[in-house]
């Protein structure tokens, strides 16, 4: 599935909460809470603004706990290298919460498809 082909999922409601339950699942394996306000229209900012702190943190201080958390969302090392290479430490965890949720979504959407 490429960009394009994404995009007329992005508003389906059923799919932003699985896109959710999701991300709260892959972070609470590792004891990090993620919560979800249920408003699906505020979803992607309300996820980001909770992990890229997160993610800084385990960054800097639980190196670990951060490449446990990026094998099971599933985000390659060269993705992951390549994002660190070309942001500043203050945008790196916004960018690499951005990329977090898109992999997530995508997670949700293979399922799904290949579900039926």
């Amino acid at each position: 599935m490429n960009d394009s082909s994404l995009e007329k999922y992005r508003h389906d409601l059923a799919i932003v909460r699985e896109t959710a339950a999701q991300v709260m699942k892959d972070f609470g394996v590792l004891g990090l809470e993620i919560r979800f306000s249920g408003d699906p229209f505020s979803a992607y900012e309300e996820l980001k603004e909770q992990i890229a702190p997160v993610l800084f943190e385990l960054f800097q201080n639980d190196r670990s706990r951060f490449q446990s958390l990026l094998y099971r969302i599933d985000l390659s090392e060269s993705t992951f290298r390549k994002l660190l290479g070309e942001n500043t430490p203050s945008n790196f965890s916004h960018n690499l919460a951005d990329m977090i949720l898109q992999r997530e979504f995508q997670k949700v959407l293979t399922r799904r498809f290949f579900s039926k």
